[in-house]
C-alpha cells in the first residue's frame, strides 16, 4: 500500500530480503540472460504499480567481484576484477508525485522521500546523484524496479552495477545514447558524491565493460582495461560467502581509512618523498625505506595499499602461467594483510581462512575478503567449492549467531 503523503518516509529495509528470490536462483547456481533480468525488472514495475504513465526504460549491469581491488578506493593502482555471470537490472519511468516509488524482487512496495533520510538508509539519494549527473530534468520522480542477484555483502560492487544500471535506464528515457567512458564518467561521479569522497573506479569500469573473458585488469589511473583470458583447460571454482545485512555499510568505514591513506601519503611527501603524488608511483626498492621514514601510525596503511597494488601483477602473472595455487597463496596473504594491516575483518573472516588453511589438500586454493565488508571471495576446483561452502556454514553458525549466505558463482 502506498505511503500516507502527511506520515513519515519509510526508510529502505535491508537489500538482503529484497534480492531472497534471486539470491535463491544463484545459489542453485542458475544463470539468467540480461534480457530476462531486464524483463522481469520491468513485468515487476508493471504488476506492482500499475501500466499508467510511459513504458519502463531498462538496463542491465553485469558484476564483477574485486579479487584485489579496494586498494583502488584509496588511490590510482591496479586491480583485478573477477567477472560474474550475474547482475542488476533497474527499469524505471518518470511519476507525477512527490517521492521516488521503489520497488524490489520479494518485498513490498516502497515509498521513499528525499527528505530527512540517513544516508545509510537512502537508496533514493542515490537515484538523485544518478539523474543529476544524467542531466535528467530537476525535481522529477520516478517509479523503480531493482531485479538482480549480486550479493549485497559485496558492497561496491553492488552499488556499481546498480548505479551503471541507472544511468543507462535514465539515459535511455531520455533518448541520449552515451558511449562507454560517458556512462563509467556518469555512474562514478554520482557514486563520488553519493560516497562523499573517492570510489573506486575498477567497479565501474568492470560493470560497464562487456568482455568474455573471466577476468579483468584495470588500470584506475588511465582508466584503461584489458581483459585477461585463461587456458582453456583450467576449471576454475568460485564461492561467496555473505553474513552483511546492509548494503550499505561501508560509507563510514571507507570514510575512515580513506583519511588513514591520505595522512600516509602525506608523512610521505613531508619525510623523503617531496615528488612522490601517488602510491603507485612508489618504488619497490623504496618500500621498505619509506615504512621507515613515516610515523608509526602510517606504516600499516603504507605497507597494505603499496603491497596490494604490487600483487595485482603477480596474479597477472598466475593467470598467465595458469599457476593456481599461486594465486591463492597471494589471496591468502592479501587477507592477511587485511587482518594485520588494514584491520577490515572480523571473527568470522578469520574462520573462514583458518578453514581454507586447512582444506589446501582439498583443492582450496584461497580465500580473499571482498568488498571491504561482511563478504568473502571463494576460490578452489570446481567441486571442491561446494562441500567448502557446506562446511563455512556449519562453521559459522556454531561459533557466531550470525545468519551466513553462501552461493556459487
Amino acid at each position: 500500500m502506498e505511503e500516507d503523503k502527511n506520515q513519515n518516509p519509510t526508510p529502505s529495509p535491508s537489500f538482503v530480503r529484497p534480492f531472497l528470490y534471486a539470491l535463491n536462483r544463484m545459489q542453485a547456481n542458475e544463470s539468467l540472460s540480461a534480457d530476462q533480468y531486464m524483463d522481469r525488472a520491468k513485468r515487476l514495475l508493471v504488476e506492482r504499480l500499475g501500466d499508467e504513465g510511459s513504458i519502463p526504460k531498462c538496463a542491465f549491469s553485469q558484476g564483477v567481484v574485486g579479487v584485489m581491488a579496494d586498494h583502488t578506493h584509496y588511490f590510482d593502482g591496479f586491480a583485478l576484477m573477477l567477472r560474474m555471470r550475474q547482475g542488476v537490472a533497474v527499469a524505471l519511468r518518470p511519476n507525477k508525485l512527490d517521492c521516488h516509488r521503489i520497488i524490489l524482487e520479494g518485498v513490498r512496495d516502497l515509498t521513499v522521500r528525499d527528505h530527512d533520510i540517513p544516508r545509510e538508509a537512502a537508496l533514493s539519494s542515490l537515484i538523485t546523484a544518478v539523474y543529476a549527473g544524467v542531466g535528467a530534468p530537476a525535481k522529477t520522480f520516478y517509479d523503480v524496479s531493482l531485479v538482480g542477484s549480486i550479493p549485497t555483502g559485496l558492497g561496491a560492487s553492488f552499488q556499481a552495477a546498480l548505479t551503471v544500471s541507472l544511468v543507462r535506464s535514465l539515459n535511455a528515457l531520455y533518448l541520449k545514447a552515451p558511449s562507454d567512458p560517458e556512462i563509467r564518467v556518469q555512474a562514478l561521479a554520482a557514486l563520488n558524491a553519493w560516497y562523499g569522497h573517492r570510489f573506486s573506479p575498477a567497479y565501474v569500469i568492470g560493470a560497464v565493460s562487456n568482455d568474455p573473458e573471466p577476468f579483468v585488469l584495470i588500470d584506475t589511473g588511465t582508466f584503461s582495461h584489458l581483459p585477461i583470458e585463461i587456458a582453456p583447460d583450467s576449471k576454475l571454482g568460485w564461492g561467496i560467502v555473505e553474513w552483511s545485512k546492509d548494503w550499505s555499510s561501508s560509507y563510514s568505514t571507507l570514510g575512515v581509512r580513506n583519511d588513514q591513506a591520505s595522512k600516509a601519503l602525506l608523512d610521505l611527501k613531508t619525510r623523503g618523498f617531496e615528488k612522490l603524488e601517488s602510491f603507485r608511483n612508489l618504488e619497490h626498492r623504496d618500500l621498505e625505506q619509506a615504512v621507515d621514514a613515516v610515523p608509526r601510525r602510517s606504516r600499516s596503511p603504507l605497507k597494505h595499499l603499496v603491497t596490494e597494488n604490487r600483487n595485482v601483477q603477480k596474479l597477472i602473472v598466475a593467470i598467465k602461467k595458469s599457476d593456481w595455487q599461486f594465486f591463492g597463496a597471494l589471496m591468502m596473504i592479501s587477507q592477511a594483510s587485511k587482518t594485520n594491516d588494514w584491520s577490515t575483518t572480523n571473527l568470522i573472516h578469520e574462520l573462514i581462512t583458518k578453514e581454507a588453511e586447512t582444506a589446501a589438500l582439498e583443492g582450496i586454493f584461497g580465500v580473499v575478503q571482498s568488498g571491504e565488508g561482511e563478504c568473502m571471495l571463494v576460490f578452489g576446483q570446481p567441486f571442491s567449492v561446494p562441500a567448502f561452502l557446506d562446511r563455512i556454514r556449519e562453521l559459522v553458525s556454531t561459533h557466531t549467531t550470525e545468519e551466513v549466505e553462501t552461493f556459487i558463482i
